[in-house]
């Protein structure tokens, strides 16, 4: 997804206060929009559905016009005038006005029903994200996470003018709060991580640098994308494939079938071809794709410390994880090999296992890493009575959506209310509000537009945030976000029903609803979910807990005509044993990749090849890496996006087992614990640290310990 992307929502403006009025009343584009109201307007909310094209494009103008302005009276302030009213302040406001303007623009291309207003709100992304870019370092990249998040469009932090009043005012030390003292201290730091406070060589120098790391980075992912090579078999090399599989993969002229080194083919040959020899030729194969990618992370790599280097930083790791939950490189170091030594033992036990079934039914060819995916769904078949086809009956959408809301409403002390005849841009599109349950005070609003029933929307899942929490002229923005999903409508009177895996993605997505709704920053930058890259996915983990466990499980199931019995719990159990099965070496495999990353970016120099030859038998229990292959020159996440905190995945998931099994696992409803939850994890946002912020809730340091107990549960 594009690097913290923007969206947003109604074509009902509520505008507060008597400046904001006047600047509505002086500007076409939003006055437009405010004629064109057909419903109700939503309390506290600036997002607008159902825009035109052409008010796309004169909102974009509006956007980028306004924040021109707003940062030229900021910059001329005198340097011995500068106080928090006229520095820090029109600042804070113009990010809380501007994210969902932006949002509104923007979030069209993803669900429009109209193909000149999605073009539109794409053109509006390209020409905001090519001012930013003109007033400021803006790297565009890929994200992987479920959730979508604006740019930080408001601020230009390449501005000098605007830089020394900023550091002007922060000199004073008269902080109006501790929230309003680290945004300041925020500010500064994305204005010197920008360059600013280097010399005007050095700072070249930087933008020199991000410029090359932008073109080798692209030019680093085309090349995956590129990739047409395939290898072809016979029918007899793909014994165990099933038929229909075989029919889709195009043939050569000589018969064979064609294998693209694509995932979707992979996946299924190595996890299903019995065939050993297959197997191996395939992970061999893919695991040396693009060979010319390995000089470009090479390349890459220098270029990133050389980045830190001028920032002060003494490698590329550490600039990287310095102002995130890990702090340092050495920490996440530690982090890594400590949970890599915890799984040991596990891990044996399981490679043993697989181990012991290929000699059974291969004979005494060596066991590898192309045999892995084999063996451990060889295994999973024969230990888990699991039809993840016939568990679909289980779960259909009304009663797995009704579900889901029940159980947070309950757990988080909140109300969700339907509003009927909203203005919304399908008819599949349901807009709720949320209320707290016990004062009734508004929190926000949240969209769900579930269903892959239209062209041109948006193919996967996503939260949208339209509109983040925040406080403009004393008066509470009120957090808005959109849900997007693929799901199964009904077909022919017969209910949609979901996959299992739909089912707890779903869920995880919606816990960033919740979490965006129940974030009560005061400043929009530590609203909603701008947070913590280490720490945002934690709460939405937390709640995919709820989908292993049986009294859960069951308000997510329910009865329609093909199903007139509930989900048996020895079902529930199986689905809970089945999640942690082989969780051990599956980890090992990923903390692999994480060292290879972290120890990239912090040491200089480094022979990749040998590295990886190096880390493969000593972290995989020893299992060598591949013969031929070189996983450097196939690593996306360390060529864009992730470079360096690819370790950020797992340290999400360890600390949410610690959260989960400290305050919920003896008791799904514990409301209790659930409004702690909403207070002290929730709440702060990005304005606390989320060290004090676990600290607080667990009442002791986190720790790994919870998540290695929890992978044990498989019984192996």
């Amino acid at each position: 997804m594009s690097n913290r992307k923007r969206e947003r929502n109604n074509n009902l403006v509520a505008i507060i206060g008597a400046a904001a009025l006047l600047a509505v009343a002086a500007n076409f584009a939003v006055n437009a929009l405010k004629n064109r109201r057909k419903k109700k307007d939503l309390l506290g909310s600036d997002v607008c559905v159902n825009i035109s094209r052409s008010e796309i494009s004169r909102l974009a103008d509006r956007i980028i016009a306004k924040s021109k302005e707003a940062h030229d009276a900021v910059a001329s302030v005198p340097l011995d005038k500068v106080t928090y009213a006229n520095t820090i302040l029109p600042l804070a406001e113009l990010e809380a006005q501007q994210f969902p303007q932006v949002q509104s623009c923007v979030f069209p291309k993803l669900v429009s029903t109209s193909e000149d207003v999605r073009k539109a709100s794409a053109e509006a992304e390209r020409r905001i994200d090519a001012y930013v870019s003109s007033c400021r370092d803006f790297q565009k990249i890929e994200e992987t996470v479920g959730y979508r998040q604006s740019a930080d469009s408001a601020l230009v932090y390449k501005r000098e003018d605007v830089y020394r009043v900023i550091k002007a005012f922060a000199a004073r030390g008269e902080w109006m709060s501790s929230e309003a003292k680290y945004y300041t201290q925020c500010l500064i730091r994305d204005f010197e991580q920008n360059g600013l406070g280097l010399t005007i060589t050095k700072r070249e120098e930087l933008q020199r640098l991000r410029v090359q790391i932008d073109e080798l980075s692209r030019r680093y992912i085309s090349n995956l994308n590129d990739d047409t090579a395939s290898l072809l078999f016979s029918e007899t090399e793909l014994v165990g494939i099933p038929p229909e599989f075989l029919k889709s993969l195009d043939k050569a002229e000589n018969g064979k079938f064609k294998v693209t080194l694509r995932s979707h083919h992979i996946l299924p040959v190595l996890e299903l071809c019995k065939v050993g020899l297959t197997r191996r030729i395939v992970a061999v194969a893919y695991g040396r794709r693009c060979e010319v990618n390995f000089s470009i992370l090479e390349s890459l790599v220098q270029l990133r410390h050389k980045i830190a280097r001028l920032l002060g930083y003494s490698n590329y790791a550490d600039y990287a994880v310095n102002h995130r939950m890990a702090n340092s490189s050495s920490k996440v170091f530690e982090f890594l090999e400590d949970l890599s030594a915890s799984l040991t033992d596990l891990a044996t036990r399981e490679l043993t296992m697989l181990k012991d079934l290929k000699k059974k039914e291969e004979g005494d060819f060596p066991f590898g890493v192309e045999d892995l995916l084999y063996y451990v769904k060889r295994v999973e078949e024969q230990q888990f009575n699991l039809d993840f086809g016939a568990l679909k009956q289980y779960f259909p959408v009304d009663v797995v959506m009704s579900g889901i809301l029940k159980i947070c409403q309950d757990l988080f002390g909140l109300r969700f209310k339907e509003i009927v005849d909203a203005e919304v841009w399908h008819s599949d599109v349901q807009l709720y509000s949320v209320y707290d349950l016990s004062s009734s005070e508004l929190l926000g609003y949240f969209y769900l537009d579930m269903f892959a029933s239209r062209e041109g929307k948006y193919g996967h899942t996503c939260v949208v945030a339209l509109q983040n929490g925040s406080f403009v002229n004393g008066a509470r923005k009120i957090p808005a976000a959109l849900l997007i999903s693929q799901l199964q409508k009904e077909v022919g009177g017969r209910t949609g029903l979901l996959r299992f895996s739909e089912v707890v993605n779903i869920f995880h997505e919606f816990g960033h609803v919740v979490h965006h709704i129940c974030n009560r920053a005061s400043f929009a930058r530590f609203s909603g979910l701008r947070l913590d890259p280490d720490f945002v996915e934690i709460p939405a983990q937390v709640l995919e807990n709820w989908c292993y466990e049986s009294i859960s499980l069951k308000l997510l199931s329910g009865f329609h005509q093909d199903i007139t019995e509930p989900i048996k719990d020895e079902t529930c159990t199986a689905l809970k044993r089945w999640r942690c099965s082989f969780s051990a070496l599956k980890l090992k495999q990923e903390i692999l990749y994480c060292l290879f990353d972290q120890i990239i970016h912090s040491t200089e120099n480094v022979d990749m090849v040998a590295l990886f030859k190096h880390l493969h038998p000593k972290v995989m229990l020893g299992l060598p890496m591949l013969e031929g292959t070189n996983p450097a020159s196939c690593f996306p996440q360390t060529a864009i996006g992730y470079e360096a905190v690819c370790y950020s995945r797992i340290w999400s998931e360890v600390f949410a087992a610690d959260i989960f099994a400290s305050k919920f696992r003896g008791d799904l409803s514990n409301q209790f614990a659930g409004m702690q939850f909403r207070s002290k994890v929730l709440a702060p946002g990005g304005a606390k640290d989320p060290v004090e912020i676990l600290l607080d809730f667990l009442g002791r340091e986190p720790s790994i310990q919870a998540f290695v107990d929890s992978k044990t549960q498989s019984g192996f």
